[in-house]
């Protein structure tokens, strides 16, 4: 096996493919060539990963993905080999070599589109499409809060407030980067292992601080370098950024957030409704932003 040639694939930030689904196809391609011999060692995922010019978790996901098709075998304390003959099957069973991408582009769109108006948490969102919530924390502190989040949360100077970071991923897969600001009164003894892969809004629930209403705005920005380092995509791509806050159902406000949502994962669908009495209320309001109350991806 070369060492050059098998490490060699083309990937695409822009496109709808997942990039762990990419390096996926580019390495199957490389067995079924002949690039990369039956039988051999693949390197390190470390070392893959340099290769590839991705993260470990894009070469974990690649890995894990061809592994259940059969084309490589992973062996606990010597690594993961490819393959030492194809598989026997017929040629109606023989897979087409666009099938990993269609299987994947069919999981995106069932991850990317979601109602804006659902009163539905991240946690359980992704557990109803069969994969694996989590929450990594990056950054757990208390502190005091900016004017800005004392004028949003309804606080004085000097009362406390918890902040929070956290790489929010589905079964490994990071998909957005979410900053919270929580007054300290309400969160209480949170900690940081109690958000750690945790639903938030499912551990204020369990307060009695359970969200009843949200708003949240929406722009489109690039990623910087430590958004798409964290992020597992290149500078500049496309992200979807939003602001929210959230309150109970006697008005008090719990969350302050900002979050930034891989724009090739993610897409937020609208229902309008119209009526004369709707549409009159729009011709005497033309310029009047329209809002959108939600609970937050937690």
């Amino acid at each position: 096996m070369t060492d050059a040639l098998p490490w060699v694939i083309p990937l695409d930030a822009e496109s709808a493919t997942p990039v762990y689904v990419q390096v996926a196809q580019g390495l199957e391609q490389g067995i079924g060539a002949g690039a990369i011999s039956r039988g051999s060692a693949l390197p390190a995922e470390r070392e893959l990963a340099h290769k590839l010019g991705v993260s470990r978790v894009t070469v974990r996901q690649a890995l894990a993905l061809l592994a259940e098709r059969g084309l490589l075998v992973r062996r606990h304390g010597s690594g993961t080999f490819v393959s030492a003959a194809e598989q026997q099957v017929g040629p109606s069973e023989q897979p087409d070599r666009r099938e990993i991408g269609a299987e994947l582009a069919a999981e995106r769109d069932q991850l990317a589109s979601r109602p804006l108006g659902l009163l539905t948490g991240f946690s359980d969102d992704i557990r109803s499409r069969g994969l694996i919530p989590g929450a990594q924390v990056l950054r757990f502190e208390r502190g005091y809060p900016t004017p800005q989040e004392a004028m949003t949360l309804a606080l004085s100077p000097t009362e406390g407030v918890i902040r929070l970071r956290r790489l929010r991923t589905a079964s490994g897969e990071p998909l957005a980067i979410e900053d919270s600001t929580l007054p300290a009164a309400l969160a209480g003894d949170l900690t940081l292992d109690a958000v750690t892969d945790a639903s938030l809004y499912a551990l204020l629930a369990a307060r009695g601080l359970r969200p009843h209403r949200a708003i949240r705005h929406l722009r489109a920005i690039n990623a910087d370098a430590e958004l798409a380092a964290l992020l597992d995509i290149k500078v500049g791509a496309a992200l979807i950024a939003t602001e929210r806050v959230s309150w109970t159902s006697e008005g008090r406000p719990i969350e302050h957030a900002r979050a930034h949502y891989r724009g090739d994962r993610y897409d937020f669908v609208m229902e309008l409704q119209g009526g004369q009495e709707e549409a009159g209320r729009e011709r005497k309001n033309p310029g009047r932003k329209a809002q959108d109350v939600e609970e937050p991806r937690q």
